[in-house]
């Protein structure tokens, strides 16, 4: 489940065209060591960001499944998340970032220009992690609710401790997946290999029958969702 859910959260339109922007920003910059830091910064405080989101929603969803009328609209946010996603999938052509219009776009990128331009790599540095938080609050708007049913499951389960902290882990790295391809495939070659826009058009279809299916047994068969740890 972490696998899978995390691989579908991870083609996320909303993070990959900063990403890619950055990328070919990166390209001009100096020095080749400092350019592979950079990137590696904002990727790895992407990762750090989304894991304390994600164990911050797991809290809530052990508050909200020690109370039954809570379980319930969780259970309905997810139906009608899901088939609000499927619904883009079969009305769209193509699938973008909803949350960011053109005017924050462009301030994204003038903030990435910014970052790079500076004389001071410190400077730098700290403009990409604050860049990467940034991000991530746009992405979490753009993701689905994918991790928010990720934690729910955990929360059914009753892990606790170290295990909550593994599975959030692995879920991460299966999210960062296509980033971190793009990003060495891009650094290697100093040439940009985007994902299309299609994977995301079906992970927006998988991510909505996911969520279906999640909220359907939440109702209909709860037990199905704990696996006996």
């Amino acid at each position: 489940i972490a696998i899978l859910i995390g691989l579908v959260d991870g083609f996320n339109p909303c993070a990959m065209w900063v990403l890619i922007f950055l990328i070919t920003m990166l390209f001009d910059y100096p020095s080749k060591k400092k350019m592979w830091i950079l990137g590696c910064t904002f990727l790895f405080t992407s990762a750090f960001i989304y894991f304390l989101f994600m164990i911050s929603f797991l809290k809530v969803a052990m508050f909200i499944n020690s109370i039954n009328v809570l379980k319930l609209l969780i259970a309905v946010f997810a139906l009608v998340f899901g088939g609000f996603n499927i619904y883009r999938y079969f009305k769209t052509k193509d699938v973008g970032c909803d949350v960011v219009d053109k005017n924050k776009r462009r301030r994204i990128i003038n903030r990435i220009k910014n970052i790079l331009s500076s004389k001071s790599f410190a400077f730098a540095i700290g403009g990409i992690i604050l860049l990467a938080i940034s991000v991530n609050l746009i992405e979490l708007l753009c993701s689905m609710g994918l991790p928010v049913m990720f934690t729910e499951i955990l929360a059914y389960n009753n892990i606790t401790g170290v295990k909550n902290i593994l599975y959030i882990i692995l879920y991460i790295i299966f999210f960062l997946i296509d980033d971190l391809i793009v990003f060495f495939i891009a650094m290697k070659t100093l040439k940009i290999t985007a994902i299309s826009n299609k994977y995301s058009k079906y992970s927006h279809l998988v991510g909505g029958l996911i969520m279906i299916a999640i909220g359907l047994l939440m109702i209909l068969k709860p037990e199905w969702l704990m696996f006996n740890f």
